[in-house]
């Protein structure tokens, strides 16, 4: 297992001498861990920024206090996070999403903070009460791509044949099997051969990262082999946080020249019952909807429709021999299935759409309790609130995070929302949790600008979720999205009558 076990942590005193010291101890940890010279100079150069930066704004110069500075090895490479317990930093014009501006930031800090972006693939800053805050520094392990084990002229992006497609005569000679080592490469080169550089999830790339991802357990990875052993497909279970017990059957690829002969099917019967033997309460899938195959496949191993993901995917991603090229942005259909048999839950749902909920939970053969709230539960708290964003600029995805509830959650929102407009993202997504009680009267609100409904996502991370979503100056063609489903299809009509979008 990679978690915890490369793992350091140093403590230096709040002097800026000592940025240095944490500098040098972050480059020798990357070092370790095969970064290359440019890659550990970047390493150095944020983490050197960072430090020093918050020596300045975070202490008063007489202060003495310390710092802690840890260097942990992930899947996909090194968490750098620097902790300290000084002043709040008001970051939102960095980062877009800080709770607490207490403090304006300093030039210095600000330069630093958005030099640690351009030198690291993912920056963020966490404040966290009295027990200070974290800035967190990740930098991805460039390992070999494919392109470093085969020629260019070997993958080249596969074409829809002319002719005929390869075969295997027997179903039996088709073995589906949880992936090996060695499979890594060819995993990659599958994804390569199916989309070219178009998949948004760039780690499927890189075959080191492939194997670092399943030795975390984020991802547990299936193949289809033929039988001279070549991978022919793959599809993984994918763990959203270490704790869930919800996974989500991801990742499918089959090699164009085998399409057609069932290996998507028997991955998705494969991976099912892994999910049961794992432990799994429940497993989700998101389906395209630019074709209806792969709905009918998992719709057959009773996985049934409850949200719909407006334009969640860019129009960049090519399905070869589907799809050339995407007319708009790739909705994306949530398909979710209990293993176990579900405790109903206790609902606080907008009385607008407590029938459609209700429809898509009986739809999940599951009955919840719909109530409403007394006028004490519908009280925001006078508190303030806490809500965070994060955003995905290759692929256009943003989304929204109520993480506390407070007196000025409706402004913050609306902040958090203007923040994400203003750097063009273009689907934006805030999840409401159905069991609370507030949710009941905060959706009107939230739609009020501009959010409209999307479904439901049970057991998600939100809780049981109520989808919101927001187009950002997208023009969008509801008539493009196909669905195999009568239920599928009458949420598509549904979500098209609330989005706002539609004349």
């Amino acid at each position: 297992m990679l978690r915890g076990c490369q793992y350091s942590r140093l403590t230096i005193p709040n002097e800026d001498s000592y940025a240095d010291v944490a500098a040098e101890y972050a480059k020798q940890v990357g070092k370790n861990l095969g970064f290359d010279l440019a890659d550990l100079h970047d390493i150095a150069m944020a983490v050197r920024g960072v430090v020093s930066n918050t020596i300045k704004d975070s202490f008063e110069p007489s202060e003495r206090a310390s710092m802690e500075i840890s260097c942990e090895r992930i899947s996909v490479g090194l968490r750098i996070v620097v902790k300290d317990t000084g002043l709040p930093v008001y970051a939102t014009e960095v980062f877009g999403k800080d709770a607490h501006p207490v403090t304006e930031p300093t030039p210095g800090s600000q330069q630093a903070l958005l030099q640690a972006k351009e030198l690291m693939d993912e920056v963020s800053l966490h404040n966290l009460g009295a027990d200070g805050k974290e800035t967190h520094l990740v930098k991805y392990l460039h390992n070999r791509t494919i392109e470093d084990y085969y020629q260019a002229c070997d993958l080249e992006p596969y074409e829809p044949p002319a002719a005929k497609r390869r075969t295997v005569s027997a179903s039996g000679e088709i073995e589906i099997r949880d992936m090996q080592r060695s499979d890594a490469v060819e995993i990659a080169r599958c994804f390569y051969r199916a989309y070219g550089y178009s998949f948004v999830y760039q780690h499927i790339y890189f075959p080191e990262r492939i194997l670092e991802l399943n030795a975390s357990g984020d991802m547990i990875s299936a193949v289809a082999a033929a039988a001279d052993g070549q991978v022919i497909g793959h599809a993984a279970l994918i763990r959203h946080g270490d704790e869930s017990k919800v996974a989500e059957i991801g990742l499918a690829v089959v090699n164009p020249s085998f399409r057609g002969q069932g290996c998507l099917t028997r991955l998705t019967e494969y991976l099912t019952e892994k999910g049961k033997s794992e432990g799994f309460g429940a497993l989700f899938v998101l389906a395209a909807t630019n074709h209806t195959f792969s709905q009918q496949v998992i719709h057959r191993f009773r996985f049934h429709d409850c949200g719909l993901l407006v334009g969640l995917g860019p129009a960049s991603i090519s399905f070869k021999a589907l799809t050339e090229t995407l007319p708009q942005r790739e909705t994306y259909l949530v398909c979710f299935r209990y293993l176990d048999k579900p405790n109903p839950p206790r609902l606080y749902v907008p009385p607008h759409h407590r029938r459609f909920v209700r429809k898509l939970y009986r739809n999940l053969a599951c009955q919840p309790e719909t109530v409403s709230p007394s006028q004490r539960q519908l009280l925001l708290p006078e508190t303030d609130a806490v809500v965070t964003s994060h955003y995905y600029s290759p692929a256009g995805y943003g989304r929204i995070m109520i993480d506390q509830c407070g007196h000025d959650l409706i402004s913050q929102v609306k902040s958090r929302l203007k923040e994400l407009c203003l750097r063009r993202i273009e689907v934006i997504q805030l999840q409401c949790d159905l069991t609370d009680p507030l949710t009941y009267h905060l959706v009107q609100e939230f739609e009020d600008l501009g959010f409209f409904f999307g479904g439901i996502w049970p057991e998600s991370d939100t809780g049981e979720a109520l989808i919101l979503q927001y187009l950002n100056n997208v023009s969008f063609d509801y008539d493009r999205i196909k669905l195999a489903s009568a239920l599928g299809r009458e949420m598509l009509n549904y979500v098209k009558s609330h989005d706002p979008n539609v004349p």
